[in-house]
This record gives C-alpha cells, structure tokens and sequence, in this order.
C-alpha cells in the first residue's frame, strides 16, 4: 500500500513514522507529486479539505479526512460512483469504542430524567475549532440515545432538553474527552486522554488499509471510522445483554 500524506504537524509526524517504507510522499501546503498513490491521508486542516478532496476526485484516489473544522455537508454526493472517502474526526480505536459507550450512556440516561449526561473536552490552546470534531461525534452520540435531549450546545444556561458540551483551549493537552452522568446521588463519568498523536496513527493506517479495499470492491462514498473499528470492537460486546454497536 503506498500512501500519500498531507500534513507535517505532530498527527501528520506520527502518521508517517507509523507508515514507513509505506509512505510515497508527505506534502503541508504545496502539491503532491504527480505519479499515483493507493490512498491519501488529510491529517492537515479543516481548511485545506475542499482542495484535497479536489485532488482525490480528479485522480481518482481514495482519501481518509482526519482533519476536523470543515462542513462535510455535500460530500457523500460528491463522492459517490467516484471514490470511497473514510471520515475519521478521531483515529483512535479506544475512542471508537469510547463512541460506543457513550451509546450506553445516553441509553441509561434515557431511563430517569434526573441523570443529566454531559461532555467536557480539552485541548492545547493552539487548537483552532471547538468543540472538536470528537467531541461532536460524542455529543451526538449521547444526544441519539437519549430521546429526552434534542440536541446540543457549548456554554450556559441551558434548557433540560440541551446536553451541556464544555470546552477547555488550554495548556498543551493534546486531547481528553470525558462522558458523564450526573444524578441527584451520585456521578459517573468515563475519560479518555491522549498523551501524543502516536494514539492516532495506527488507526489512520487502518482506515487507509480500509479505503483501499473498498476501492477494490468497487465502494465509494462517505464511510465512517465506526465501521472501520468494527471488526476489533464488535466481537467485545457479543454475549452481552442488548446491543451498543448501533
């Protein structure tokens, strides 16, 4: 599999130190080099996506998008018949997995109106969007699963029908993302932080893997990171009472 790369900061860095004798070639702002490519990485910004998707389109090559802060609207239309387009707002398996619990959360939320779910996220001052594009696949997640919440928003006060998303732009975390409830009597509450964009390599190799053989296939379209972590999550919940891989 030979893979082009866009981006040189810290996810782009750990993207190729993952690929090795893999990576064809690594670009930030200027052109890639001509000649073909399995499949390309965006790892850059949410503002370089239209003219890399651009680029994916005329030449034909499948792409995975991990860059957040752009609007995906159109894009599955845009693709489809064309080529396949993984969207991965987070490439770590454990927060595909954390998607899936927060799925559970919301669902036992949903049973008494007294356990309020929230998000709180928290990134390095330099981060340019907020909430980030994991903490929005998060909050709606939690907002689907729990009939009583319509939907969601940053700041305060809110209605009870809002679930309160909190957002931290300090320091040099590189991500936390924390799922609560948060009950008369008690709290729960599950974490995830990352210590380096290295937690994020692995799993940009695997959906590339993914839109490569989906490009086999003859697939196109919009494809989620959730269905790329699936055959490595499905199997935990097999045997358990109701089903969370929804």
């Amino acid at each position: 599999m030979r893979v082009g790369l866009f981006g040189r900061g810290r996810l782009g860095g750990a993207i190729a130190s993952a690929a090795g004798g893999n990576l064809a070639w690594q670009v930030a702002r200027e052109a890639p080099p001509t000649g073909t490519v399995d499949v390309a990485v965006e790892a850059s910004s949410g503002a370089a996506v239209p003219m890399r998707l651009q680029w994916a389109l005329a030449t034909h090559t499948p792409l995975v998008i991990g860059s957040t802060g752009w609007d995906p609207t159109g894009l599955d239309a845009a693709t489809a018949g064309r080529i396949p387009v993984v969207l991965a707002p987070n490439f770590s398996l454990t927060v595909a997995l954390l998607r899936r619990l927060a799925v559970v959360f919301g669902r036992f939320a949903a049973e008494d109106t007294q356990r309020d779910p929230y998000l709180i996220e928290h990134h390095h001052a330099r981060k340019l969007d907020a909430p980030s594009g994991t903490a929005r696949l998060l909050a709606e997640a939690l907002v689907a699963a729990c009939p009583w919440k319509s939907g969601w928003a940053v700041g305060g006060p809110l209605g009870p029908e809002q679930l309160s998303v909190g957002v931290v732009r300090a320091g040099t975390t590189y991500s936390s993302h924390t799922v609560g409830i948060d009950s008369p009597d008690e709290v729960l509450e599950l974490t995830h932080t990352s210590r380096s964009a290295g937690a994020y390599a692995a799993g940009a190799l695997a959906a590339a893997r993914f839109a490569v053989q989906c490009h086999a296939r003859g697939r196109s379209g919009v494809i989620t990171f959730d269905e790329v972590a699936a055959a490595a999550l499905d199997p935990l919940f097999r045997g358990l009472a109701g089903e969370v891989t929804g």
